[in-house]
């Protein structure tokens, strides 16, 4: 994509008003880019943007504006899953653009990577540059940085010379990935990516440390780790215990869930469910030389 050229504004899950977005939208434009609320962006039914069906409407109509040459994803909370069946992903072979989102947006990212092996973007969403980050707006600003960079063809390069890494070795593999309890949700169903010989990128919000050992868990028992090339950690925010402590934080869980295999696990990726949340180019080819992480076409 070019500056001038226009980001269309979906709203898949939750419902969202032009007050939760406008920081974020400004900026875009100040940025160089044009913005288009979709047609029935803020509908509203119960926590929803308005029903299943008029979600999945709402992100054809997307599909299907040439004018638009990216679909950003608005918000995520919950609800991609109940209208993906309605969307007619043929449409982006006949209008190519970019999807980006995260969160509850990764059974979209995985569906369109595995469907119609287009690449898509991990990145940061309208509504975590509100009224209410106040202060913060300098990460936020760095986040949306990084998908705008991402959308012109420049991806980041991750210094991960510091960040804790078992059986430290150089990889590459295409990136795929995203929410943990999400890839969860979507395993043996139609949007279910194919892990062998992969790079997985993980993160994960609001979750009990047991959930964490559950999911793991269900992921060894389901071959879904046995041929990976690398596991990359992302942030785990607010993680939950109950009065009797599990035993195990997010980085034991993993370590002691992947103590078998042989791929290399990186952990504290600058991405995920925080402020200065980086965009991935998931689809892309990893390559981890060296203590950098660096993504290239397939």
């Amino acid at each position: 994509m070019q500056k001038g050229d226009t980001i269309g504004i979906v709203a898949p899950a939750r419902s969202i008003s032009v007050l939760q977005m406008k920081n974020a939208i400004y900026y875009v434009e100040e940025k160089g880019f044009k913005t288009k609320f979709i047609e029935g962006l803020f509908e509203v039914e119960n926590q929803f943007a308005g029903s299943d069906l008029h979600r999945a409407t709402v992100f054809n109509t997307a599909l299907k504006d040439n004018e638009i040459k990216a679909i950003w994803c608005a918000r995520g909370g919950y609800g991609c899953a109940r209208m993906i069946d309605s969307i007619d992903f043929e449409l982006l072979k006949k209008h190519p653009k970019w999807i980006a989102g995260f969160s509850d947006v990764t059974i979209l990212l995985n569906h369109v990577l595995k469907n119609q092996n287009m690449a898509c973007f991990h990145s940061i969403m309208p509504i975590f540059m509100n009224e209410k980050i106040g202060d913060d707006y300098q990460q936020v600003m760095v986040a949306l940085d990084s998908f705008l960079n991402a959308l012109q063809g420049k991806f980041e390069t991750f210094d991960l010379k510091s960040n804790e890494t078992i059986r430290p070795q150089n990889f590459e593999g295409e990136l795929i990935g995203g929410n943990l309890s999400v890839l969860l949700s979507g395993l043996g169903s139609v949007s279910d990516m194919d892990w062998a010989n992969k790079v997985l990128f993980i993160e994960d919000l609001d979750e009990y440390f047991y959930h964490i050992d559950r999911m793991f868990l269900t992921l060894k028992r389901s071959g879904k780790l046995d041929k990976l090339k690398a596991l990359v950690v992302g942030s785990f925010i607010s993680m939950k215990d109950h009065a009797i402590p599990f035993g195990q934080d997010v980085k034991q869980i993993i370590k002691n869930h992947c103590a078998d295999y042989h791929f290399p696990i990186v952990f504290d990726v600058n991405v995920g469910h925080h402020l200065e949340n980086l965009t991935l180019p998931m689809g892309y080819v990893a390559k981890y030389q060296n203590g950098f992480l660096t993504f290239d076409a397939l």
